[in-house]
């Protein structure tokens, strides 16, 4: 008898695979595919169940059919790369004593893992605005040293124009959304651009039209966006780049 196949596994594993062919970034894939980024990290690591719609979701956006998702994906001989070794263990070498110090500075502020759900990008945005990180929270919720809780959220502009928020807004979450301050980085790629802090009041206008949509259509609205030129028009401006 063949050894059974972990599906969600091979799901995994082909959607990073042609997503690195077609050099689009997960961020990326998440906004073409209207899906939260978090999930798109557990789907390519197998740890999620997805449904074929989302599937098809995904397909959609990287432009493929949706037996090449789902089918084991074997290289053909002549589609094998040979790799210097030498060169490639160079260049890492060279790099992670830097990754390294930034990972122990990480490590202080409960951020175990920079590679991770934009985890580099947190810590920078964390360090300058002098929050704390929320541990076992959902999604990337932080503190003030007075008990202050905070939704932080960023964005690439070089992949998009506007946040992604949750992947299920229903009224228990407009609801702890409606308690906390926002807070947006905005980068270009990598570099940090401006940092933005938008009140409950601020954000009102996007939390009655979230709920006014889920009592009309009695379901989870999927990662509703907020656009970058709504909070640069309404937020204060906590931080910027020198130019």
């Amino acid at each position: 008898m063949p050894p059974k196949l972990d599906l969600q596994k091979i799901i995994g594993q082909n959607i990073v695979r042609i997503r690195n062919e077609k050099k689009i970034s997960q961020e990326k894939l998440a906004n073409l595919a209207d899906i939260d980024r978090t999930y798109i990290g557990y789907i390519e690591n197998g740890k999620y169940n997805i449904t074929i719609s989302k599937l098809q979701q995904i397909a959609e956006a990287l432009d493929v059919s949706l037996n090449e998702l789902i089918n084991e994906y074997v290289k053909k001989p002549e589609q094998i790369e040979i790799e210097s070794p030498e060169n490639l263990e160079s260049k890492i070498n060279s790099l992670m004593p830097g990754i390294r110090e930034y990972q122990k500075l990480a490590d202080e502020h409960g951020i175990n893992d920079i590679f991770q759900d934009n985890g580099g990008k947190l810590l920078q945005v964390l360090l300058i605005t002098n929050l704390k990180i929320l541990p076992g929270r959902e999604g990337n919720d932080a503190v003030d040293e007075k008990g202050n809780e905070y939704e932080l959220k960023s964005v690439n502009t070089k992949l998009t124009k506007s946040f992604s928020t949750h992947h299920h807004i229903n009224p228990g979450l407009i609801k702890k959304y409606k308690k906390v301050n926002w807070i947006f980085a905005v980068y270009e790629g990598i570099e940090l651009v401006e940092i933005y802090k938008l009140t409950p009041a601020q954000l009102n206008p996007y939390y009655k039209k979230w709920l006014q949509k889920w009592n009309e259509e009695k379901k989870d609205i999927n990662n509703p966006k907020i656009p970058l030129s709504f909070i640069k028009e309404r937020g204060e401006l906590l931080f910027k780049r020198n130019e």
